[in-house]
């Protein structure tokens, strides 16, 4: 990722539920603010109208039987009715009390009472809320000695109200949670289906490598063409990048061989005639350098030939490892012995499979043929060099691998060394830095696991190449 790519942190499918949900929640916690205010004003006014119907009531028979209490039997009649304490108090037109709880709460000061209109409010008595109501009520009867405007209050504890208010609210509130809940999963159910496709363009993207780089052709949703239709574009950007790059190392790697090679007989003929030492010094020097530069080109046409763009043209058919291994080993052995190396071959296929479906025999061979090289170049006087082949088991292919006891390569660098022009020994120039990175290259190209390992006894190094069943 570049350093001014912009990271976000949470997933898209996170952010479409954040802007889905946040608002249901914030819809349902209005509604539920909504249903309260709904209950509670409801319960006031049932419990209201019970209470200028009490007041009445209370007033009446304070009245009609003088200013006496109201009878015990009563009292429990009321609290079994509405489950609730009830206090009252009866004053005379005079404002004389008549009856009833004397310390009861008065009206709220400031507050005018008009004769026949109740008015309600809310105090506290006897350590409890309770729900007041305080009106003038007219008694007409000449021959009571109560005669006139007569004030009456009654109040009510809110115990039962407040029960029917929770129970309400609480209902209302488990089948919101409910509804979220439901809605939640619609949503995430929704938001994964609406996501399937960009799934879809994630897979086929990542599908796409360096040998494969066709356009992306899936049906995807019209937000999504445009960003597809760009991907594509850049695809075949990169692809003809890719070409032109490969063409080019191969059309100058391929034009190169044959002036380097009459550079090379000319300078070897003149060596063969000098007679000064100088002169001989120098054609030496001019003759190994010819020869590196000429086996660059030969390695740089191999690598183009190797890469993804250059093996879009290769064909696969079935290849005999156990043949194959045996003849590139054979075919080196002169080399081997100009080097004084002991290269061999071992044979431990025991009658099992050694053959690949999808193989091509000329990669195949540049690949053992740069590991044998390597193992050749980079080993001293004497180095035991061996391929050997391994049949196919259980869970894995056929295994080829090139062991040798010679210098090998430190644990730190194995994977720097897969890279191209890497060279670990830049004293030494015969190497040019890409023999394991074409070996890396036909590896992936027959989707073989290449893995660098200690050779036996912790000496040396063991290329190790496992093909797929």
């Amino acid at each position: 990722m570049t350093e001014n790519a912009t990271v976000i942190s949470t997933s898209l499918r996170a952010r479409l539920l954040r802007w889905l949900l946040l608002p249901g929640l914030m819809l349902t916690f209005g509604l539920l603010a909504k249903n309260y205010l709904t209950v509670s004003e409801m319960a006031n006014r049932i419990q209201d109208r019970l209470l200028v119907a009490l007041a009445v009531t209370i007033s009446e028979h304070a009245i009609n039987s003088g200013g006496d209490l109201l009878s015990r039997d009563i009292e429990l009649l009321l609290e079994q009715f509405t489950r609730e304490n009830t206090y009252y108090r009866v004053q005379g037109p005079d404002g004389a009390f008549v009856t009833g709880d004397f310390g009861l709460p008065r009206l709220p000061e400031g507050v005018t009472l008009e004769p026949g209109v109740p008015h309600f409010y809310n105090a506290h008595y006897r350590n409890e809320d309770v729900r007041a109501v305080t009106m003038k009520y007219l008694v007409a009867n000449p021959s009571s000695n109560i005669y006139g405007w007569v004030t009456i209050d009654v109040s009510q504890t809110r115990r039962e109200r407040d029960n029917l208010i929770y129970d309400e609210l609480l209902g209302s509130t488990t089948d919101f949670m409910v509804l979220m809940f439901l809605g939640g999963v619609f949503a995430w159910i929704g938001v994964s289906r609406g996501l399937a496709p960009l799934r879809r363009l994630q897979q086929a993207i990542r599908r796409r490598s360096t040998d494969d780089l066709r356009p992306i052709r899936h049906a995807m949703p019209k937000e999504v063409t445009e960003v597809v239709k760009s991907l594509n574009a850049l695809l075949a950007r990169l692809e003809s990048s890719i070409t032109a790059n490969q063409r080019f190392i191969a059309d100058a790697s391929h034009q190169l061989r044959t002036p380097l090679a009459t550079v090379q007989a000319e300078a070897e003929w003149a060596l063969r005639n000098a007679r000064n030492p100088e002169d001989r010094e120098a054609l030496e020097r001019i003759v190994d350098q010819t020869r590196q530069t000429a086996r660059l080109a030969s390695q740089l046409l191999n690598l183009a030939r190797v890469s993804p763009e250059g093996r879009k043209a290769v064909r696969y058919e079935k290849i005999n490892l156990l043949a194959l291994a045996a003849s590139v080993t054979s075919g080196m052995v002169r080399q081997a012995i100009r080097h004084d190396i002991d290269l061999g071959f071992d044979d431990q296929s025991e009658g099992m499979n050694c053959e690949i479906e999808t193989g091509n025999e000329v990669l195949l061979q540049e690949m053992l043929s740069n590991l044998i090289d390597n193992a050749i170049v980079y080993g001293t006087p004497g180095t035991i060099v061996t391929v050997r082949l391994i049949g196919a088991g259980v869970a894995v292919g056929p295994v080829l691998e090139v062991e040798d006891n010679g210098p090998g390569i430190p644990e730190k660098d194995r994977n720097a060394v897969l890279e191209r022009f890497v060279r670990l020994d830049e004293q030494n120039g015969q190497g040019c830095g890409l023999g394991l990175a074409i070996v890396r290259e036909v590896a992936d190209a027959h989707r073989a696991t290449l893995t660098l390992e200690d050779g036996k006894d912790g000496v040396g190094l063991k290329v190790r190449i496992a093909f797929p069943l």
